[in-house]
């Protein structure tokens, strides 16, 4: 009995002993793993701070929505919830975040910075004839103000996570088993208002290369061109208002600058000649061709080669289907020569092509399929004088018509992903009724 005894009293001696550890490691556990966390959201927020440049946003509003969307940690949701579900840091309202973007002031190099490994002769001759090609054109893009400005540099910090010893189960102080005063328990100093930057400010910030060409309005930070400058007008004017920035920014390096030599203004005189003589032959006036301004541009003097048409008429009301021409919005045609503008299906009789109605003009965006094809080899015949015995067949439905592209670019509305509206959190709202599921 005396050994029984004396066995449990060392299990209660050990139990003593472990417990109280196996509870510390637990809370230290629990601690460092929202650490990482809070770690792992600071990446996050990196990567959405970079990912809304792309849309030119402003760096002021960029740094709103990080501290909007991640202080709950159920970023980028809005759910706006008010605990964490951290135990170290459980309430929303003990988070502060930061986000430092900068999106003006870095330069992409167009020229590159291609290099071969050093070494001796050849290869540093070639090395510095790679860095002058560079070199020249980077000086060449500056001077025709090609938009170099398209580097985002972002760092992301967490001003503070305040330890609430009130709303926090752990690690709120507290003595171990025989160590009065130790405050074992508690935690340190620095997880009181705990704070990091994501990258460390010893490593170099995370960036992100963006287009600064995109054919929409973009903030005037954004843009060298002249173009306007309104990001917020309608979808609805989608093809006058691309036509606008593509024209703006084509004129900035169209001809390499040679347009404003007093010899180019005259070779551009020959050019309006020939469009002049050549231009009833296509159904009206030809556009100058050593020009970059809109087609239907009103207020130019001189029409440049620059439209855009739509595939075809849209069969709903929220898709955009309004041109502009010479300065009045009106439904967009399909197809244009000249001045002549179609809706319909317009074919290339068999003086340049292989037979009568074999091939159509293109769409401007040829998504859908509607050449006719020989069911026969030797497609020379063209059939009999009537044309009734034409040996031609249009392509199946699924592959012309009904195939998931059409039916993809059919359902997209104004935005992309068959969005209707943006940021519309109900899906029977956001999509066309056609393409909920």
């Amino acid at each position: 009995m005396k050994t029984r005894t004396t066995e449990r009293g060392s299990a209660l001696t050990e139990a003593a002993i472990i417990f109280p550890c196996l509870i510390l490691i637990l809370y230290w556990s629990a601690a460092l793993t929202d650490v990482m966390v809070l770690k792992l959201k600071a990446a996050e927020a990196l990567r959405y701070s970079l990912w809304e440049t792309t849309v030119f946003k402003a760096p002021a509003r960029i740094n709103q929505e990080v501290q909007a969307k991640f202080v709950d940690l159920r970023s980028p949701r809005d759910l706006k919830l008010s605990y964490t579900g951290l135990l170290m840091y459980p309430l929303a309202s003990n988070l502060n975040w930061q986000a430092a973007v900068d999106t003006t002031s870095q330069r992409v190099s167009i020229g590159g910075s291609a290099k071969i490994p050093d070494g001796t002769g050849l290869e540093k001759w070639i090395n510095t004839m790679l860095g002058g090609i560079a070199r020249g054109v980077d000086a060449e893009m500056r001077r025709e103000q090609f938009n170099v400005n398209g580097q985002a540099v972002a760092r992301v910090r967490l001003v503070r996570a305040t330890h609430d010893e009130q709303a926090s189960p752990i690690l709120k102080g507290g003595d171990l088993l025989g160590l009065r005063g130790g405050n074992d328990l508690d935690h340190p100093r620095s997880m009181t208002n705990f704070a990091f930057m994501a990258p460390l400010p010893s490593q170099r910030p995370m960036n992100l290369v963006f287009d600064t060409w995109k054919a929409w309005p973009k903030p005037a930070a954004y843009t060298l061109d002249g173009a306007p400058a309104n990001p917020s007008v309608s979808p609805m004017r989608t093809y006058p208002v691309v036509e606008q920035q593509v024209s703006s920014q084509v004129d900035k390096i169209a001809f390499f600058g040679l347009d404003r030599q007093p010899w180019f203004n005259k070779l551009r005189g020959v050019g309006r000649f020939v469009a002049g003589a050549l231009g009833p032959l296509a159904g009206g006036s030809l556009p100058d061709i050593f020009s970059a301004d809109r087609m239907d541009d009103a207020s130019a003097s001189n029409r440049g080669p620059i439209t855009i048409l739509p595939p075809e008429r849209p069969d709903v009301s929220w898709a955009p289907g309004q041109c502009e021409f010479q300065g009045r919005m009106q439904p967009c045609p399909t197809q244009r020569v000249g001045d002549v503008r179609t809706t319909g299906l317009s074919y290339v009789d068999n003086t340049a092509t292989l037979g009568d109605k074999v091939d159509r003009t293109r769409y401007t965006l040829p998504y859908r399929i509607n050449t006719q094809y020989w069911t026969q080899s030797g497609g020379t015949n063209s059939g009999d004088s009537t044309g009734k015995n034409r040996k031609l067949s249009a392509p199946k439905a699924q592959i012309s018509g009904s195939n998931d592209y059409v039916a993809t670019y059919k359902c997209r509305g104004h935005f992309f992903a068959g969005s209707q509206r943006g940021q519309e959190p109900d899906a029977g709202k956001r999509y066309a009724r056609s393409c909920y599921k």
